[in-house]
């Protein structure tokens, strides 16, 4: 079964997250994808909690009309979070949760003091997945 949710933003990009339920996922393709829609490169961060903390990660260079399985495996948390930015490193959608990030490959726990740390702070905007084992978060202009 799947179900389509749609979320506009006042930001250049629009998510919209499409869900397959437990009684539909496969779960060999279970896991977050990101979908770019759009005409630009992106590079993608995620945060999501775990049994060590909270975890952020990344990145994943996505080109235009183009998809990344950034999760391999059925996800567990209700909520993730997702950090786009274009090819030169501007953050493409805003978000209300701000997280640790480096500019080259990383995967960091602990979400605050970003600074002290010598890390880069950046919004995460959250994404709700409401149990789901399966999600796909499709970026595209307004």
């Amino acid at each position: 079964m799947n179900k389509t949710v749609q979320a506009s933003r006042t930001a250049i990009l629009t998510i919209a997250a499409a869900v397959s339920f437990l009684t539909g996922a496969d779960t060999a393709h279970a896991g977050l994808r990101v979908c770019n829609g759009s005409v630009d490169l992106v590079n993608v961060a995620i945060g999501y909690d775990t049994e060590e903390g909270l975890r952020t990660e990344g990145w994943w260079t996505i080109t235009s009309n183009a998809c990344s399985q950034v999760l391999q495996e059925p996800l567990k948390a209700n909520n993730y979070y997702l950090h786009v930015s274009d090819g030169f490193g501007e953050g493409r959608l805003g978000g209300d949760v701000t997280l640790c990030i480096r500019q080259e490959k990383f995967v960091l726990f602990d979400g605050d003091q970003c600074w002290q740390r010598g890390l880069i702070e950046a919004d995460f905007f959250k994404i709700e997945t409401e149990g789901a084992e399966d999600w796909t978060v499709l970026l595209s202009y307004d």
